[in-house]
């Protein structure tokens, strides 16, 4: 469940009234999904997409993720793209809470992906590497190295019930992943978080990604690997793509 704020017909009544989007007809909850809160408002002359920002998204981090949005919009890169309001703003608050209007995407997410879907895949992460490149946009990546032992902290040692003393083995791993971190490889500005979920297929083509909600500029190997992890296994371990 993802619908972490209700709203109600009053608060689609100062959308409607700050956006040209023309009449809401409809509003239903997204219950895909586990960071922000999503719904889907159907208006007499186009379906678009509420996101209210919870916890996890920091305020300073949005106008990236707009103008990111925006720009890859513009170059022809399938996304959502964000709608400004009479105000020429994407951002505005709803129910004390920071929250945006985006276009809506055609498709859904796949549950098992084909050899061709992970090359279809891969090229358009391609395409959107090239066209971030023309965007002069900066954002450090928060789920990088750099984050993982905060991360691991968290861990509960129950986790040890699956192999005998794990957490310790995943910290000497994140020590040696540490020590050999590579310094220089190609970078630029990445999705970050291409798993299925975000990733749409319309009459079984690829047709976009979404959540654009981790981007942000480091190796571009990364995106690949997040990739591999995300996509390219099926039940039983075994290496698709």
């Amino acid at each position: 469940m993802a619908v972490y704020t209700r709203i109600y017909e009053s608060d689609l009544s100062l959308i409607e009234k700050n956006f040209q989007i023309g009449k809401i007809l409809s509003f239903s909850g997204i219950k895909k999904g586990i960071e922000n809160t999503n719904y889907l408002i159907r208006t007499n002359n186009k379906k678009i997409i509420l996101t209210i920002f919870e916890k996890r998204v920091l305020k300073k981090d949005l106008p990236f993720f707009m103008d990111l949005m925006f720009g890859l919009s513009k170059q022809k890169i399938k996304c959502p793209e964000p709608l400004k309001n009479r105000k020429g703003k994407y951002l505005f608050k709803i129910k004390k809470k920071t929250a945006c209007l985006v276009s809506f995407l055609e498709g859904n997410d796949k549950v098992k992906l084909t050899n061709k879907d992970c090359y279809t895949v891969g090229k358009n992460v391609a395409l959107l590497h090239l066209a971030a490149k023309k965007l002069k946009l900066y954002r450090k990546n928060s789920l990088s190295v750099n984050s993982w032992g905060a991360l691991l902290n968290r861990i509960d040692k129950r986790i040890n019930r699956l192999s005998s003393n794990l957490i310790n083995i995943m910290k000497n791993d994140l020590f040696d992943i540490r020590a050999k971190w590579p310094k220089d490889m190609p970078n630029g500005i990445i999705h970050s978080d291409l798993f299925i979920d975000n990733i749409f297929f319309y009459k079984n083509r690829y047709y976009g990604f979404i959540d654009f909600y981790f981007s942000a500029n480091d190796f571009l190997a990364y995106e690949l690997a997040t990739c591999v992890n995300a996509l390219c296994f099926k039940k039983g371990i075994k290496f698709l793509c």
